[in-house]
């Protein structure tokens, strides 16, 4: 298992992919995934108030909105990774979005979905989505 990646006080995790739209997705069996945001995206909305949910059994394509993530400042539209089927909200996040902050990788997961397609060219490797968050905390 290789180490978890910092930059600044963020964490990246190694053990799943990312999005450049700062979601990631961590395979927790064959084409099932679990997925939500990264430590840099939730840092970015600060205190995480709300969080939409769409239906279970609902079908998304790629980059479709899946989740509305509502902070006291802004809003985020979660997109899906893949074709995908939604299979279970995080529902923990109804009465506690604040999860999110507290436990981004963990607690705060925000659905699991099933890959309806084998396109993965959303997904960017840890290393790689460093590179994004490096370049845009110097904007």
């Amino acid at each position: 298992m290789s180490e978890d990646l910092r930059f600044d006080n963020y964490l990246i995790k190694t053990d799943r992919s990312y999005m450049e739209t700062h979601e990631w997705v961590k395979e927790i069996e064959p084409g099932i995934f679990l997925m939500g945001i990264s430590d840099y995206a939730q840092k970015m909305l600060h205190e995480i108030s709300y969080v939409q949910f769409e239906d279970p059994d609902e079908e998304f394509e790629e980059k479709d909105t899946i989740v509305v993530v509502e902070a006291i400042k802004a809003s985020g539209d979660i997109y899906s990774p893949f074709k995908a089927k939604l299979l279970e909200n995080n529902e923990n996040l109804e009465d506690s979005p604040e999860l999110i902050n507290e436990s981004p990788f963990e607690k705060g997961w925000l659905c699991k979905i099933k890959a309806l397609s084998d396109s993965r060219t959303n997904l960017i490797s840890p290393q790689q989505y460093l590179e994004i968050i490096k370049a845009e905390s110097e904007e």
